[in-house]
């Protein structure tokens, strides 16, 4: 399975932030994993497309790395997509 791409991150809304990523035609479902830069990467959400992924209880003024993979096709997974970098507002 091809690697995804994030095509876009927006903060329209406070403390969250809407993912889109690139959709890929084997994927049954998206993982979407984010970070502080201090901490470990943590799964923020699990989506069956791809259009348009919300991640919701996030820290005002935070900036997070964002990261995503596809799940399905014959390897199971695809490697993670690079990391976007995002503060929240």
């Amino acid at each position: 399975m091809p690697t995804p791409s994030i095509t876009g991150i927006d903060n329209d809304s406070s403390t969250q932030l809407d993912v889109h990523v690139s959709p890929l035609a084997n994927a049954y479902s998206y993982e979407v994993q984010t970070s502080t830069g201090t901490g470990s990467w943590a799964t923020a959400a699990m989506s069956t497309q791809a259009r348009t992924i919300t991640l919701t209880g996030l820290t005002t003024g935070t900036t997070y790395n964002v990261r995503v993979r596809g799940i399905g096709g014959s390897t199971g997974y695809s490697d993670w997509s690079l990391p976007v970098p995002r503060i929240v507002t």
